[in-house]
């Protein structure tokens, strides 16, 4: 009996080691994955450093999302030889390309850019980036305000789907329609609508992409009043005059148009301006006749080497006096003399010659030592 209990007891000695084992065993399974999920996180930091590296090396950047199907991406080649760059989109075959380099008209979605290279330490490396083309804006127009409501239209993507959004300071009003095959949309809001201040823009959406919102346009609703004659259909013409003014009137016609004012007040000034400058001219005019006519008058010869000013100072009458040839003297020989005024020397004591005679004058030079 005693050995019974003693085989009983270490039967469940052992089985509870048994299970004490176990639960040892799960618990380092459970930290098991805690090392493989701190694995997976710090290969995921060295592959967007790595990434990054060959970013850096092409130049290339490459935006998560555009609406251009056609984006133009540029880089350069990092290796020394320049062996090139090559690219495979969507699965396709790698194809040789150069910078500046145009996607080839991309649909709306995702798509797979791979890129392979060599680096600059020589190893061929590729490198994959993400890029989703989303639909264009759309254009909204000017809405159309009606007795029937408002409407509103633009263009956009071909085939897709255009989300209207209209708001205001109460409330906020969205409408939904296909945009056509040549790109063109409309939408008639029919709600009824309180007066105020709206802005309508909208986005397109195609494939579950949508694109970046329309250019905001703002209305002022409310108020409405037909410009448009009942007979033809054509516009009222607006026509103004002056006479149309009751005199008893004028004060409060120009109390309630102050641009009425500001109009004639401008046009007094212009008129005074030019009143003013025509008067100068013809002022300058008369007092260059009045200076002609005196220059005239005090020298009826006009001497180019003096002003008016110089001549009524006096400077004339010296240029005359300088312009005054002086007599110029004339020497008169003794045999001149003799010949013209006397009949005999009188330095001589010789009679009166003959008139036919030339009187013979003797000169001696003499020296003093």
């Amino acid at each position: 009996m005693k050995l019974k209990n003693i085989l009983l007891s270490t039967l469940f000695l052992l089985f509870s080691f048994s299970i004490v084992y176990g639960e040892e065993t799960k618990l380092s399974d459970v930290l098991g994955q805690n090392v493989e999920e701190t694995s997976t996180a710090e290969l995921e930091e060295k592959e967007i450093e790595r990434e990054e590296n060959f970013l850096n090396q092409l130049l290339l950047k490459i935006p998560l999302q555009t609406d251009n199907p056609n984006h133009t991406i540029t880089f350069i080649d990092p290796s020394e030889d320049k062996k090139g760059i090559q690219l495979e989109i969507d699965g396709k075959s790698f194809q040789s390309i150069k910078s500046p380099y145009s996607l080839p008209s991309l649909s709306i979605g995702k798509h797979i850019l791979r890129f392979k290279f060599v680096d600059k330490y020589g190893a061929t490396q590729i490198l994959e980036r993400e890029l989703i083309v989303v639909p264009r804006p759309p254009i909204v127009n000017s809405p159309a305000q009606s007795e029937n409501g408002l409407k509103i239209s633009g263009t956009g993507l071909a085939n897709s789907e255009l989300i209207l959004i209209l708001s205001s300071s109460s409330n906020i009003l969205t409408k939904t329609t296909t945009i056509s095959a040549d790109g063109n949309w409309e939408i008639t809001i029919t709600d009824e609508l309180v007066a105020g201040i709206y802005t309508f823009t909208g986005y397109t959406r195609r494939y579950g992409y949508a694109g970046d919102l329309a250019e905001p346009v703002t209305l002022e609703y409310g108020g409405y009043s037909n410009t448009k004659n009942e007979n033809n259909g054509n516009k009222k013409d607006i026509h103004f005059a002056f006479k149309d003014i009751p005199v008893n009137s004028i004060g409060e016609v120009l109390v309630n148009n102050p641009d009425l004012i500001l109009l004639l007040i401008t046009t007094f000034l212009a008129g005074v301006l030019t009143a003013t400058f025509v008067g100068n001219l013809l002022k300058k005019k008369n007092e260059e006749v009045v200076i002609k006519s005196f220059k005239k008058q005090i020298d009826p010869k006009p001497q180019d080497s003096l002003t008016i000013l110089e001549k009524l100072n006096g400077k004339e009458k010296k240029v005359e006096a300088k312009e005054e040839a002086k007599p110029e003297e004339k020497i008169v020989t003794k045999i001149d003399f003799l010949k013209d005024y006397k009949k005999f020397d009188p330095d001589t004591e010789a009679k009166e010659e003959p008139e036919n005679k030339t009187p013979k004058i003797k000169v001696s030079l003499t020296s003093k030592d």
